[in-house]
Order: structure tokens, then C-alpha cells, then sequence
């Protein structure tokens, strides 16, 4: 239970100050976990050999993904086209 000589105005500064204090809590932590993980990439980064092979499997997949879709799309649309009645 709060004391009674407290007025409103120490409550919110204690607030305030609890407030700063969890701010700079979560900032430290950020920053840090920001720092950490550059440098967890910054090694994986460091060492592209390879790297061509995976990028080609890629963009094979997006191609014919791509040939994919628009085949289907294609049918799709030909099919709705023919079914079109005329007077």
C-alpha cells in the first residue's frame, strides 16, 4: 500500500524514474544484441565461396516458378474466355 505522505507528485516521479531506468535497461540490451549479431553476420559475410552455386538454384527456382504461374494463369484466362457466351 502506497504511504500516505506521498503525494501525487512523488508518485510520478518515481514513475518517471522507474520509467528512465527500464528505458535505458532495454536500450543497453538492444545495443548489445545489436553489436553482437554484426558481428555474428559479419563472419558469415566473410566467406562467399560458393555462394554463386546457391544464388543459380535460386533463380532457377524463381524462373520456373514464374513459367509456372503464368501457365496457370494463361489456362485460367483462355478457359473463362471460351466460356463466354454470345448472343
Amino acid at each position: 500500500m502506497a504511504s500516505p505522505n506521498l503525494t501525487i507528485q512523488d508518485h510520478t516521479e518515481k514513475i518517471k524514474a522507474m520509467a528512465r531506468s527500464a528505458f535505458e535497461s532495454a536500450r543497453a540490451t538492444v545495443s548489445f544484441l545489436r553489436a553482437y549479431l554484426s558481428g555474428r553476420f559479419a563472419l558469415m559475410a566473410g566467406d562467399e565461396r560458393g555462394e554463386i552455386a546457391s544464388w543459380v538454384v535460386v533463380t532457377a527456382l524463381v524462373v520456373a516458378a514464374a513459367i509456372v504461374i503464368v501457365g496457370i494463369v494463361t489456362a485460367k484466362l483462355t478457359n473463362t474466355a471460351n466460356n463466354i457466351q454470345t448472343p
